[in-house]
């Protein structure tokens, strides 16, 4: 019997004909743009995947990857700091410089984020 995998380590981006393989520990965060999704790894650098990001979310581990919003998933490795945004919403803080993406969390996902960071 086949079990859903959350202990994915690696992922694989092809980009034209040449095939990558990343470590799930080094992407910093998942995010759609223009109905496309990509990644953004450790060094900054920007990957095409091919996956959705509800595929994606049902494949890495929920210990180290969290679904801000539809437009995210996060690694909590890179997660330095969050913040009150317009006093019900959180705005997360990445430990990287240059991350020029600004990832807020919802009034009702709030809480599930402290306690997924907290529980970490």
């Amino acid at each position: 019997m086949a079990s859903r995998n959350h202990a994915t380590c690696r992922i694989l981006i092809k980009r034209g004909s040449e095939h990558i393989v990343l470590k799930v520990e080094d992407i910093v965060l998942f995010y759609t743009e223009n109905k496309v999704v990509y990644l953004l790894d450790r060094s900054l650098c920007k990957y095409m995947c091919e996956r959705n990001l509800s595929e994606l979310e049902g494949t890495l581990s929920p210990e180290m990857f969290f679904r801000a919003n539809r437009k995210y998933i996060l690694n909590i490795n890179f997660v330095k700091s969050y913040k009150a945004f317009e006093k019900v919403k959180l705005v997360i803080e990445f430990l990287l410089p240059g991350i020029e993406h600004q990832v807020i969390i919802s009034q009702e996902t709030a809480p599930y984020f402290k306690k997924w960071i907290s529980d970490f």
